[in-house]
């Protein structure tokens, strides 16, 4: 608007120049801010809270729990007291695929071996997808897509990156064994060669091929939805309910009190000031 409308006189001073080219370039720089911000917030997709340690794990306040009472006693008598307050609401479960879906309400948190909950959530998404495939056994493109999509719209399952027990690769052999050194020996070998590792992708590469993949928050598209929509009307409201008000005051105070000035110039609309001579 500064742009578009011409001011209805032209500052003659310089310093009144300058004050007004600052101020026009102030408000440029004010209107371009609040619209990049208001674009980038709308573009900004949703953040997703990951818990990545034990000390996040136990002020989350979820409920715990795993396969067996051995799991329970083991967090009882760790020395570590963050450990120990995972077992004061450590649940036994009997059922994986119940627990899985806990996790998925972000009500639970499942204890277990990191490549039996990559199982999991594999299980999981091969559920979803059957539901769809039962209901109508013929399917087009459209709604094949629609399936995967209606699988990676469901809550992500998280992997916590801190491991709680770090279980080494070990064989089992009667107390005082002789055969234990040359067996140490044997399996530092292959931890070293990389077999063990190789070994575990080779199992768990049926499952990787079978997951469905689901892009990370740094690559996630950002959507517009419903409820950022209606924010950024909210934005614009309080934006005009604010300039109104400024306008019916500007308004205002020209009519009582500009306006009922005795040296005010109806033909210039200006106060002006007479000099005697």
């Amino acid at each position: 608007m500064l742009l578009l409308v011409s001011l209805p006189k032209l500052p003659t001073g310089w310093s009144l120049r300058v004050l007004t080219g600052w101020y026009w370039l102030y408000c440029l720089l004010v209107v371009t801010a609040y619209r990049a911000s208001l674009t980038a917030i709308l573009a900004r997709p949703t953040l997703k809270v990951k818990i990545d340690t034990v000390q996040e794990l136990v002020d989350s306040k979820l409920t715990y729990g795993g396969w067996g009472e051995i799991n329970r006693e083991f967090f009882k008598m760790s020395s570590d007291p963050t450990i120990k307050l995972i077992a004061e609401n450590f649940v036994t479960v009997n059922d994986s695929g119940m627990a899985v879906d806990s996790v998925a309400e972000a009500s639970f948190a499942f204890y277990e071996n990191t490549y039996f909950l990559k199982e999991a959530l594999v299980k999981r998404q091969q559920r979803f997808q059957s539901l769809f495939i039962n209901s109508n056994s013929k399917n087009s493109t459209n709604e094949t897509k629609f399936q995967n999509n209606v699988v990676q719209d469901d809550r992500t399952l998280h992997i916590m990156e801190d491991c709680i027990i770090k279980m080494p690769v070990s064989i089992g052999l009667q107390k005082n064994s002789p055969l234990k050194p040359r067996m140490d020996e044997y399996i530092r070998r292959v931890l070293e060669a990389g077999f063990i590792k190789k070994w575990l992708d080779d199992v768990m590469q049926k499952v990787l091929n079978a997951e469905i993949q689901i892009e990370d928050t740094g690559s996630t598209k950002a959507l517009m939805n419903m409820k950022k929509f209606s924010g950024a009307l909210v934005a614009l409201l309080s934006g005009y309910f604010i300039s109104t008000i400024i306008l019916i005051a500007e308004i205002s105070y020209f009519y009582f009190r500009v306006k009922k000035n005795p040296n005010f110039n109806k033909y210039s609309k200006q106060i002006v000031i007479k000099k005697s001579k």
